[in-house]
């Protein structure tokens, strides 16, 4: 969840977006398979998977990025993220909003596997802008604040595929863009005659366990990495803004100041003795007042309707 110039991943999706049905399809079949995603059996994942071979790749990109399936030396195992996400007692058909406001924050705050995608919803903050510039701006950042060189068509392609994958109309004529299950978010809108916009807004409507998810992940994450469960702060801004390498849920899910304080009060009214906000000295901060949940527990806890 934190940027780490060492563990960096651009490109490896096949420029294929991450489509309708693609998860579950492959955390069933790893439940089944362990090692369907082995190079020598592509023939039989293409198969039952019903996809092509470069959409076979992408789906294994895309199942590790989201940390719903672990794979070690070929071999996959669905993680406790994933059974409780897209399990049996989840949400495997994605009926819930919030089941894909989770999806996308997985895919967007997550560093070291989908850095463009990181750097996208993190760092770039033009609210309107052509791709060429969101380009040249992608290119920057990875020469200059990574000290990376990277290929002009890896970078480009990493860019296009974000914006088909989040873009309602892209590139389709006019038509409605439904290969992605993300692109209903509207986090990402095409502008007729300049471009792409990709705004903050109160989002009123965002599900409260998502930005739940969100923060209860950032607070276990920041805990473990400093090795303190006592670590119990974060400062409002910081969560709005970002700034410091970590994830920052209202840049990920959009967000004005306004919207961002309007979801956190509905977090704690959702999940009541759990946060606090205080203003400290003239910074406002949102404390934790019980250990992190693991994500998994969040999400069963929530797709079985019962208390955190």
């Amino acid at each position: 969840m934190k940027l780490n110039k060492n563990k960096t991943t651009f490109g490896r999706h096949e420029t294929f977006p991450l489509r309708y049905g693609w998860l579950t399809k492959g955390v069933d079949v790893v439940g089944k398979h362990q090692s369907i995603f082995h190079e020598r059996e592509h023939e039989k994942a293409m198969t039952q998977l019903g996809i092509g071979r470069n959409m076979v790749n992408a789906l294994y990109y895309w199942l590790q990025v989201t940390g719903l399936v672990t794979f070690t030396n070929g071999d996959g195992i669905v993680s406790p993220l994933g059974k409780a996400l897209l399990g049996k007692d989840g949400d495997p058909y994605l009926e819930d909003e919030a089941t894909l406001w989770i999806v996308h924050w997985l895919i967007a705050s997550n560093a070291e596997m989908a850095t463009g995608f990181f750097w996208f919803f993190n760092h770039y903050s033009a609210p309107r802008f052509r791709d060429k510039d969101a380009l040249q701006a992608l290119e920057e950042f990875v020469e200059q604040e990574l000290g990376l060189k990277r290929a002009h068509t890896t970078l480009k392609s990493d860019l296009s595929t974000l914006l088909r994958m989040y873009s309602p109309v892209a590139g389709r004529g006019g038509e409605e863009h439904l290969d992605s299950p993300l692109a209903s978010l509207q986090l990402v809108n095409t502008e007729e005659g300049y471009g792409y916009s990709s705004l903050r807004t109160s989002r009123p409507f965002l599900p409260p366990v998502a930005l739940h998810f969100a923060l209860q992940q950032r607070f276990a994450e920041q805990a473990g990495q400093k090795n303190n469960t006592q670590e119990a702060a974060i400062p409002v801004r910081e969560l709005l803004y970002g700034g410091t390498g970590w994830a920052a849920p209202g840049a990920v899910f959009r967000l004005t100041e306004e919207g961002l304080m309007t979801c956190l009060y509905q977090v704690m009214e959702h999940y009541p003795r759990m946060y606090d906000l205080r203003d400290t000295a003239g910074l406002n901060q949102l404390y934790r007042l019980t250990p992190p949940q693991q994500p998994d527990d969040v999400l069963s806890h929530y797709y079985k309707g019962t208390a955190a």
